[in-house]
């Protein structure tokens, strides 16, 4: 019925089984129910040929998201400490999505946020905080997460 086939590869250690039937995808029967039997037979043996469909590309790059969408953080306008770490030390701007590396939505919630925030009185406007200076940083301002069209 079935027998055996052994191949062996090139490394002496590797052995590969192969399982072959003795009867290949032929029929017995004689008349027109051959050639149907025939057909339905290589369409079994055509089942094991075909090519597998894999649900996704395993050599796709995983999606990168955006520091606060990955963490599901929201952003508030009474937070000021997190906010302040999007803002410049120096100029009191808020930095660009090429340096924090957020999504567009982010950003511009981001902008909207601290804007609102500056209004009520709980960011400065010109400079950031002295007291959130040694917060340890999101990102590195010297160091862009993209390039930038214009630097």
């Amino acid at each position: 019925m079935l027998r055996q086939l052994s191949r062996f590869s090139l490394t002496p250690f590797l052995h590969r089984t192969v399982v072959a039937s003795s009867r290949a995808c032929s029929s017995t029967s004689s008349g027109s129910s051959v050639v149907e039997e025939q057909h339905k037979a290589s369409s079994k043996c055509s089942d094991d040929d075909e090519p597998i469909e894999l649900s996704r590309n395993p050599y796709e790059k995983e999606r990168r998201k955006c520091l606060l969408c990955k963490t599901g953080i929201e952003l508030d306008y009474k937070n000021a400490r997190l906010l302040q770490q999007f803002v410049s030390t120096f100029s009191g701007r808020v930095y660009d999505r090429h340096i924090t590396g957020l999504c567009d939505h982010q950003q511009n919630k981001l902008v909207e946020t601290i804007a609102i925030s500056r209004k009520a009185g709980y960011m400065p406007i010109f400079v950031k905080d002295p007291k959130y200076v040694r917060d340890p940083k999101l990102f590195d301002p010297l160091r862009p997460l993209r390039p930038h069209s214009f630097a």
